[in-house]
């Protein structure tokens, strides 16, 4: 499959819908997209965010969220997958 990709200043990728659903996105969801070695990784992120609103005022969840980021900056998936 071949895409054209463009540039834009807004925090929006639009994706066509037969890559949508072959990554089962729908509109409006939100993902985390990483860059690691010229592939391009993305991550939903909607559900585990849900728990934000649940969660707004937990000191501890905010530091459990501080320690994912920063794991997830450093892991990398091994060379197999």
């Amino acid at each position: 499959m071949k895409i054209v990709v463009r540039s834009s200043e807004a925090d929006v990728m639009v994706l066509p819908v037969r890559l949508m659903d072959a990554l089962g996105l729908q509109d409006g969801d939100l993902v985390q997209a990483r860059v690691d070695h010229q592939a391009l990784r993305l991550a939903r992120l909607g559900r585990f965010l849900e728990l934000r609103g649940a969660l707004a005022d937990d000191e501890e969840f905010d530091r459990a969220m501080d320690l994912l980021d920063k794991a997830w900056e450093i892991w990398s998936p091994p060379f197999s997958v």
